[in-house]
């Protein structure tokens, strides 16, 4: 296992991620509650949280977990955690239900952050910052070519700082039709391309940003139209 150290940006300290420790279990559990998206955690996490890893960059079961530390700081326990795994659209959405291959595809290419959170007293220190730039960087060299998370709206700004799209309704581009995430608010999606193939567009026909260039050799065509969420042929 590799772990991250970085520079806090208002301290002289360093943060150490790495991933989650047994003895820490439960201190990642209670932080991951306090996450702006921590509804969405899997009622089943603290049974993945236990299972040896699938996968890179999974380090439990189909999962991602890492935990953060000051490096000087005199408390043992980790003061952030960040959680993620393969994205409920992946599985769920109804262009993929009907294709298997179409699923188990997307479940590889791209990264969903479920949770990411900082103990209250330990915020603006970069930990957040640090805690999804090492799960970025084990996502990419796994393989993955995006990574999405949901967040509340005054957090905006602090994810488009780093490299984040965010917009109630992202539209992901496949062969024919558009994958779309729509959120209500007070949540919104935001997604950061992973690789250089993949980026995100504004284009006519669709109610927000366009991710295009996810599935590995594919892309939209350059006078592609979307027109109600279908790529005309």
């Amino acid at each position: 296992m590799t772990s991250a150290s970085v520079p806090a940006r208002s301290s002289a300290a360093r943060i150490d991620v790495v991933p989650l420790k047994r003895p820490d279990r439960a201190d990642c559990l209670a932080l991951l509650g306090l996450s702006a998206s921590g509804g969405r955690l899997p009622a089943e996490i603290g049974t993945i949280l236990a299972l040896p890893p699938e996968r890179a960059p999974f380090t439990h079961g189909p999962a991602l977990c890492l935990t953060a530390r000051l490096r000087r700081s005199a408390n043992p326990k980790p003061h952030g955690a960040v959680f993620a795994s393969f994205p409920d659209w992946a599985r769920q959405h109804a262009l993929v239900q009907r294709d298997p291959d179409l699923s188990a595809l997307l479940s590889r290419v791209a990264l969903d952050v479920y949770g990411v959170a900082v103990a209250p007293r330990r915020r603006g220190q970069g930990i957040a910052r640090a805690l999804l730039t090492e799960a970025e960087d084990r996502a990419r060299r796994a393989g993955c070519r995006l990574v999405t998370l949901l967040h509340k709206p005054e957090l905006t700004v602090f994810y488009r700082n780093l490299g984040y799209t965010s917009a109630f309704h992202v539209t992901i581009a496949m062969p024919r039709a558009g994958l779309g995430l729509t959120q209500l608010p007070p949540l919104m999606t935001a997604v950061k391309p992973l690789h250089p193939d993949v980026r995100v567009l504004e284009m006519p026909g669709t109610p927000g940003p366009v991710v295009v260039g996810l599935l590995p050799g594919w892309d939209l065509p350059p006078n592609a139209r979307f027109d109600n969420g279908r790529l005309p042929a």
